[in-house]
């Protein structure tokens, strides 16, 4: 079944017209010593005094609550997505012309930029970039998991600027997904399917996807652009998309187990709670923009409107050990730090570039800056 949409969404990025020629596979890619061409991207670091001003003119940004900038990073080229290094030192920002840019979170400067023959010959938007979860069981490997609108899936080792492997998928690839326990991650996109890969072995487990029966409700049916693993769980997993559904799944299941609707997603707003049982829903719509979730009955808990600003969402997040959630989307361009029990926005910020914050619980908190058309 062809993936349909029922109502308009958010822009998205356009793939490469080259791209039609990509398969899946699996290649081992080590990158050629060649000259460095000139940098493209300009930074602009904030002095001391700036940092602690409150209203930033040239920028025109407003803060809101207890914000520190840290650092302003001012790029001539739209970031699609970001994240920090597994030791925080570094944020990693994917461009819209398919490469990476690593930027010192102090400085401001560009450390590390990544990008092969294959990116140079066949250039495609940024979708995501992840690491796998740091623990006592997997210490940090200095690596970076990034996915491309052209299907590629390019594991880095970003210290010596090297892609240690490629996967190659046949659609536009939108996201990763790290599993929190095991050396394993998925990948969707616009097929309207989940792919789980085993990261140690660089192969394909399964597919998730619905089972196209007249009348049942077992899976997506249009683009998909989140997914997070239940942090109790080693076996379930949720996603949303275009399909204005949120889908359950569970991999010793064939289909969805259950779902819930009314969730229009275009990024990455979905987030459980530590403890597993409330899902937050950040949604590219009018109304009923930030919502929680019980996972168990797919019930809704509550909606939360912190502000009469209007922003559709694209992405949301919970901090971890606060009641805090973070989310951002267009309009009015507005990055809210939300305050889920007293219903309160503890900082409101208008974006025009990326930057680097801490909230008052001293938490850094990190968001693409990505322009609007």
């Amino acid at each position: 079944m062809d993936p349909q949409r029922v109502k308009e969404a958010g822009p998205i990025a356009p793939s490469s017209v080259k791209a039609a020629r990509k398969s899946f596979a699996v290649t081992n890619t080590y990158v050629k010593n060649v000259t460095p061409q000139k940098e493209i991207v300009t930074v602009h670091t904030s002095s001391p005094n700036i940092e602690h001003r409150s209203f930033h003119t040239e920028q025109n940004q407003i803060y809101q609550g207890e914000v520190n900038v840290l650092s302003i990073i001012d790029t001539n080229k739209d970031i699609m997505c970001c994240k920090y290094t597994e030791d925080t030192k570094d944020i990693a920002t994917g461009f819209i012309d398919g490469i990476i840019r690593l930027f010192d979170c102090n400085t401001g400067n560009c450390t590390h930029t990544l990008v092969d023959d294959e990116c140079r010959a066949y250039p495609g938007p940024v979708t995501a970039i992840k690491h796998r979860p740091v623990s006592k069981a997997h210490p940090i490997t200095n690596m970076l998991l990034s996915s491309y609108v052209n299907g590629c899936i390019k594991c880095w080792k970003y210290k010596y600027d090297q892609c240690i492997y490629t996967i190659r998928e046949k659609r536009q690839t939108l996201g990763i997904c790290y599993h929190p326990r095991f050396t394993k991650f998925v990948t969707y996109g616009d097929d309207a399917k989940l792919n789980m890969y085993d990261e140690e072995a660089q192969t394909q487990e399964r597919t998730f996807y619905s089972s196209g029966r007249k009348n049942i409700i077992d899976g997506h049916t249009s683009r998909i652009f989140a997914c997070v693993f239940n942090p109790k769980s080693h076996h379930e997993l949720i996603s949303g998309g275009w399909d204005d559904t949120v889908m359950c799944w569970d991999d010793r299941q064939p289909y969805a187990t259950k779902h819930f609707t009314g969730i229009h997603m275009c990024g990455e707003g979905l987030d459980f709670d530590k403890p597993g049982k409330q899902i937050l829903t950040c949604s590219w719509q009018d109304k009923d923009i930030i919502q929680i979730w019980d996972y168990g009955s797919c019930k809704l808990i509550e909606t939360i409107v912190p502000d009469n600003h209007q922003c559709k969402l694209y992405c949301g997040k919970l901090v971890p050990q606060t009641s805090l959630a973070v989310c951002g989307g267009s309009d009015s361009n507005v990055l809210r730090v939300v305050d889920i029990n007293m219903k309160m926005v503890r900082i409101l910020n208008s974006l025009s570039t990326h930057m680097v914050y801490r909230n008052s619980h001293g938490s850094r908190i990190e968001n693409p800056g990505v322009k609007q058309p």
